[in-house]
């Protein structure tokens, strides 16, 4: 099966845990969307298309599904999350030339009481916010 056809399966499967916590799986809805302008501040995009886009995060290995963010892969799980601490994965992928990389970062808040986890997302200047179960 390609990888394509796998995220498929995958997707159409975890849809029905939305309604669900789950200890295998954070499903996030996108809150907001921002990027860095040249000048350094901070600038939130207020019609952004991925408002309110959801996707779902495997805790065990860090893999995104859903079309919010660019195909990334080779996650890196750096912290698994707790009642102290925040769930982090790391995504770094070679540039197109010497010594170059894209490096992409989520956050969790697994600490925050309560359902809802705020997670942060960065891509470079680009910044996406919001809520995990």
């Amino acid at each position: 099966m390609n990888r394509l056809t796998t995220l498929f399966f995958m997707a159409a499967v975890f849809a029905p845990l939305q309604a669900y916590a789950d200890s295998h799986f954070y499903q996030c809805q996108v809150m907001s969307d921002a990027y860095i302008k040249a000048d350094g501040s901070l600038d939130v995009l207020r019609d952004s298309p991925r408002v309110g886009e959801k996707f779902t995060v495997i805790k065990g290995t860090g893999e995104v599904i859903g079309d919010v963010m660019d195909a990334l892969s080779t996650p890196k799980v750096l912290a698994s999350g707790n009642g102290k601490g925040s769930y982090k994965v790391l995504w770094e992928q070679n540039a197109a030339g010497n010594n170059g990389a894209f490096v992409d970062y989520l956050n969790i808040d697994e600490f925050v009481k309560g359902k809802k986890k705020p997670f942060g997302f960065f891509s470079g200047g680009l910044l996406l916010t919001g809520l995990c179960e």
